[in-house]
This record gives structure tokens, sequence and C-alpha cells, in this order.
């Protein structure tokens, strides 16, 4: 049960995944104490702070709780769908208790596009667009652009309702470090009322995101189109570091 010292992921990243691959397939139940941090660090073989980064980052996921002198407890799955953390768009459905899915609609395709600030020539991009579906009911629609030099080789993977933030990091060795996003309510014009299954002219919400992975800046754009009516989306805030 090691974890690898040798990849480029970071090993508290690996052991937090590792510690939600066993809630979600049930060997972690809701309201129960995982292995305490000298327990995990044992079993690993790692340092407690180590363990500490990785429950630490579990936590501010909410899917992890800590009780002051009981240890560290699984939350119960939200109702509402945290959308606009870093983690994604998969980590936020996995933590929602609204029994949603994410199917892909399109295969990744190239296209050459201005969209970056300030650009002066158009770049190749990665194109991939998906949506949300609660009960069969579209209610998110998003389209991501990839930086076509940064994760050259995307537009060949085949994608089956799975992460892309986990296929950027195990592929790529890459996560976002920080992003950028606009806000603004638009009416639903032909594309979208046909997407998300309403009336044209009904108000959405529009989240314009711009991710950046360390160095590589605007790596990433996404366009979210959210469905407010049928249910509510959130994003958790944290205290910026002093």
């Amino acid at each position: 049960m090691s974890l690898n010292s040798q990849s480029p992921v970071p090993l508290y990243r690996q052991l937090a995944d590792r510690i939600l691959s066993e809630i979600d397939a049930g060997q972690h139940a809701v309201a129960t104490k995982i292995p305490s941090e000298n327990e995990l660090a044992d079993r690993y073989s790692i340092g407690r702070p180590t363990v500490r980064q990785a429950t630490d980052l579990l936590v501010r996921q909410g899917r992890l709780e800590r009780r002051r002198g009981s240890g560290t407890f699984v939350c119960s799955p939200s109702k509402t769908i945290d959308l606009f953390s870093l983690a994604g768009t998969s980590a936020a459905l996995k933590k929602s208790d609204l029994g949603a899915t994410l199917e892909y609609l399109s295969k990744p395709c190239i296209e050459i596009k201005d969209l970056r600030a300030h650009a002066t020539t158009e770049d190749r991009w990665i194109r991939i667009e998906r949506q949300v579906k609660v009960k069969s009911d579209p209610v998110l629609h998003e389209i991501l652009w990839f930086d076509g030099e940064l994760f050259a080789g995307l537009e060949a993977q085949t994608l089956s309702n799975q992460s892309l933030s986990t296929l950027v990091r195990d592929t790529y060795f890459l996560e976002p470090t920080s992003a950028d996003q606009t806000f603004s309510v638009f009416e639903a014009d032909d594309f979208y009322s046909k997407r998300l299954n309403m009336n044209v002219g009904t108000a959405l919400l529009k989240v314009d995101r711009q991710l950046h992975f360390g160095d590589h800046r605007e790596a990433l754009h996404v366009e979210i189109v959210c469905s407010t009516d049928k249910f509510a989306f959130s994003q958790t805030l944290f205290p910026a570091a002093t």
C-alpha cells in the first residue's frame, strides 16, 4: 500500500487521492472516523506533516472535517455543487449529493483562436465540450479550451465520464495554481435553449475562467453556463494567508 516516491505527483496529493478513492468505494462511511495521522504515516511510510497536508486538502474540499479531540471524519455530501473551486467540475460533483452525472458531448478537437488577453496572434487550442445532468435533466454546459502546446496529445484522448483534472495531473504532471473568473447573466439563445432544454430568453449564469498552471498563464479557458432555476451552485471561500 505504499505511495510512489518517484512520481512527480506530490506524496500528499497521492495520499489525498487514495483516501478519496476509499471514501468513494464505501470503505469510509459518512460520519465515520478515518485512521489517525500516526496510523496513516505508518501505513504509507511517510511523515506526519505529509499526512496533515493531505487531510488539510480534503478538509478544504469539504470531504473531511476535524473534530477537536476526536479526530478526522468523513463529511456528508453537499446538496449544492461547489462549482468554482480549482478542484474542477468532477470533484465538485463527487462532493454533491445530487446524483449528478457528467457527459462529454464531442471528441476533443483543435481550434485556432485568440483567447489570451493582449494576444497578438491566434493560438492552437484543444476544445472539449461537456454538460452536467441531474436526473437526465441538463443543468450546466461547459466548454474548455486547453493550450494546444502545453497539453499536446490531449486531442487524441478518449474521454468517458473521467476527470479532466486527474487526467491533466497524471499525464502532464500539472495542477492549476490560481484562476481568474468573471460572472455575467445573459438570456438563452437557440444554442443554449437546446443544450439546456429550456425556452429562449431564460436567464442563465455565465462564468468565464482562466486557469494558470504556475508560470503557464491562461493555459486553460473555461466557459461555464449554469441553469440556476433548477438547483443551486455554491462557492466556498477561504481567508487569504497573512
